[in-house]
């Protein structure tokens, strides 16, 4: 783990235990891509104060519990800039530390709520990964839209993402791009702390064929 995820995450940590914080959640996800049959999850630990939110991020391969292994961390921060009752920008820079290499995703959001209660959210991502050995560095951007909905407790989310590599990084079916698309439902009844949810998503199984494959996550965040 690098000295500066343990800075990040100290600080996140000490942050939650502060009384300044407007919002927090812990969230624990587990997936399993059905064709490869390999299985992943994280736990994530966000806050918020005031416009500015904050997250810290760690990342578990193989089968949960008997298999675990470290994949990798993740800190998060950024702003919500909110222009009216309806616009909100939200710039941020997501860092993630892998073994052999550190991702840095400076990325914009645009956000519209609808006064029917639709929400469309629209990103750019431009990801520059930085290698600890001779190789040189990478450049990949991606674009990420969402379109949510909450009806009575039920939280109904549809996402579509493109990404494309600047470096000449083989990505899906032996190019440089690639694209997964996902449904997501959640659940928070009313006065609940707890919202568990589903999400299933159409992924690529390796950057070297064009074959699809269904990715299942499981999951419940705890709000604070």
């Amino acid at each position: 783990m690098s000295k500066v995820y343990k800075i990040a995450t100290t600080a996140v940590v000490a942050l939650v235990a502060s009384a300044s914080i407007s919002a927090a959640s812990l969230d624990f996800r587990q997936e399993y891509k059905h064709e490869s049959e390999t299985y992943a999850s994280r736990v994530k630990l966000g806050a918020g104060v005031g416009n500015m939110y904050f997250g810290v991020e760690a990342m578990q391969k193989g089968k949960p519990f008997s298999e675990w292994q470290s994949k990798g961390n993740e800190f998060d921060f950024g702003y919500k800039y909110k222009i009216d009752d309806n616009w909100m920008l939200i710039p941020g820079m997501p860092i993630t530390f892998f073994p052999g290499h550190v991702t840095y995703k400076p990325q914009l959001r645009a956000q519209y709520s609808f006064d029917s209660g639709f929400v469309t959210k629209l990103r750019y991502r431009h990801e520059f990964r930085n290698f600890s050995d001779d190789r040189s560095s990478e450049q990949k951007s991606k674009v990420t839209a969402n379109l949510d909905y909450k009806y009575n407790g039920f939280q109904f989310g549809l996402e579509a993402n493109y990404e494309k590599g600047l470096d000449d990084q083989v990505l899906f079916d032996n190019g440089d791009t690639n694209w997964d698309a996902l449904f997501k439902l959640g659940y928070k009844g009313e006065d609940w702390s707890w919202r568990p949810y589903v999400e299933f998503a159409n992924v690529s199984v390796s950057s070297s064929s064009s074959d699809r494959q269904l990715r299942s996550r499981i999951g419940i965040t705890y709000s604070f």
